[in-house]
């Protein structure tokens, strides 16, 4: 398990980016002046360690809890390292008694430090990161790219179908504005990946994944009814392959923007979205497919990305032919 982006907001937010030490309390945040890039130097120190044989590891939190903002305290370098190599003077009551009184100082003296609007969308991205299932992404889409027969699971199908309902019914909090776009964009291009397979689809005889038929195979033989159809099912192969490549390049881009806006630490340990992709005979490649910074760039003017999309699809890179 990593850090959510709530409980990462959360921790900085309510500690001002200041130690919590209250022998320490110095700022831990750094804007550069030659750049404007913040620079942290903070650390997300446990409370009960994150593994049972860490410091203050006993206790029956499971591995999730561990990692959540209630078990999560902000230091310094100087004052993680301290706590962590004398357990015995800095116990787990100690700490959190620490950390309540200095969030409690924060308000006092330096008012509100959270923003709650921010608090608001890093819910939303940790909702999002889960229905999306980006951990298991390159397993439940890449079929769709299939040399062979397209397919999809049944439960891939309504999971996204889903993610689908809950992105069009979202109440957006203020600001961040590219991000909710972006989001958006990605349910656009759901719901066209989902309509156009499902014009063509089946399950197969267990019922546990959707087919994309091969139509064109007729019963009785027409020249002409059979090259038209074939030109058909290989374009829909195509349009189906351009969506997988340009949701998952979003969804990769929706990773960008949150370390950007929300939390540098963002998926950090698990990475982008792939794809994989049959190459040659009995080898598979992993893609991970990415907007160019001029692309990228585009999209954020853009007043609407996804009919972007038919007018620049063919020019994306990598483009798989069928």
């Amino acid at each position: 398990m990593a850090i959510s982006t709530l409980s990462r907001k959360l921790l900085w937010g309510r500690a001002a980016s200041h130690c919590a030490m209250p022998s320490c309390r110095r700022t831990l945040a750094h804007q550069s002046g030659l750049n404007g890039d913040a620079v942290l130097i903070g650390e997300e120190a446990h409370i009960v360690a994150k593994s049972p044989d860490g410091p203050r590891g006993e206790s029956p939190l499971s591995p999730e809890q561990r990692d959540e903002y209630s078990n999560l305290i902000l230091l310094c370098p100087t004052d993680h390292a301290l706590i962590d190599k004398a357990p015995e003077d800095f116990s787990v009551g100690f700490l959190l008694d620490m950390k309540a009184k200095h969030e409690a100082w924060v308000k006092g003296t330096l008012g509100a430090a959270s923003n709650p609007a921010d608090e608001k969308w890093a819910a939303l991205v940790d909702d999002l990161t889960a229905r999306l299932s980006l951990d298991t992404w390159h397993k439940d889409v890449s079929a769709v790219l299939s040399g062979g027969e397209a397919s999809m699971s049944v439960s891939t199908e309504e999971r996204l179908r889903a993610c689908l309902h809950w992105i069009a019914t979202r109440p957006w909090p203020k600001g961040h504005d590219d991000l909710r776009q972006l989001i958006e964009t990605i349910g656009h291009l759901i719901n066209e990946l989902l309509s156009t397979f499902s014009q063509h689809s089946d399950r197969d005889r267990l019922g546990a994944r959707l087919r994309f038929k091969a139509f064109y195979k007729i019963p009785v033989w027409d020249d002409d009814l059979y090259a038209s159809l074939l030109s058909e099912y290989k374009e829909g192969r195509q349009y189906l392959a351009d969506l997988v490549l340009e949701l998952t390049r979003y969804v990769n881009l929706f990773s960008d923007v949150v370390r950007d806006e929300l939390d540098p630490e963002f998926r950090d340990e698990e990475g982008y979205a792939t794809l994989i992709i049959e190459g040659d005979i009995l080898r598979f490649d992993t893609y991970v497919p990415r907007f160019t910074q001029e692309e990228a760039s585009v999209i954020s003017k853009s007043l609407n990305p996804f009919q972007d999309f038919a007018k620049h699809r063919s020019a994306r890179a990598p483009r798989f032919s069928w």
